[in-house]
């Protein structure tokens, strides 16, 4: 099974990210489901990182933030199941760990509030994190609208460059391309309109 983005060419991603799955098939392989899903995954996140570094950089920071999260709420159910069973010393060093000041711990209930304050937040802050991923994804689009939405962006690529791109270009290749064309643009239009007739 092909596992890099450079293994496939661009019309290759373009299926892909259609939902073409076969062509990270290298022989007669039949893997499983989990397994598509996770080097699909793996490959767009390649594509982003190359292509458009600072949206991947926003999806990695989001995906790190659900990560703390996840840790802080088991620190502080800890902490609590802890100071229940009448290990409050234990508890309170978790809570220190955590950031929280030693004067705010006096107390087994102290703690338990602290605990229950922690795992309300970070309820609260997974729930933001949530909807705003499904806002993201509500956006979901038909697969003529991913396909109109690769050849939108090949087309500007093109028109940048001032050059044809073939589809069986290497996708890592075009990937570089698109941060290229994007860089280029941007410098574009921070140049003179006088400036830009020679470019």
């Amino acid at each position: 099974m092909k596992e890099r983005l450079d293994q496939l060419t661009l019309k290759d991603l373009i299926e892909l990210s259609c939902g073409e799955y076969s062509v990270l098939n290298d022989r007669d392989e039949i893997p499983t489901v989990e397994e598509y899903t996770a080097r699909v995954a793996s490959i767009m996140s390649e594509y982003k990182s190359i292509a458009t570094p600072v949206q991947a950089r926003i999806e990695l920071n989001d995906a790190e933030k659900v990560s703390k999260y996840g840790i802080k709420e088991k620190c502080a159910r800890i902490a609590q199941t802890l100071c229940l069973s009448g290990h409050s010393e234990k508890a309170r060093e978790i809570l220190i760990l955590l950031g929280i000041d030693a004067a705010h711990l006096q107390t087994d209930e102290l703690i338990l509030a602290r605990c229950q304050s922690i795992i309300g937040e970070v309820d609260y802050e997974m729930k933001r994190l949530g909807e705003m991923k499904n806002k993201r994804k509500s956006k979901t689009r038909s697969v003529d609208q991913v396909r109109r939405s690769w050849y939108s962006e090949i087309a500007s690529v093109m028109s940048i460059f001032r050059m044809s791109i073939d589809l069986d270009i290497n996708a890592a290749i075009y990937a570089n391309l698109v941060r290229q064309a994007v860089e280029r643009s941007k410098a574009l239009s921070k140049m003179p309109p006088t400036a830009r007739m020679f470019m």
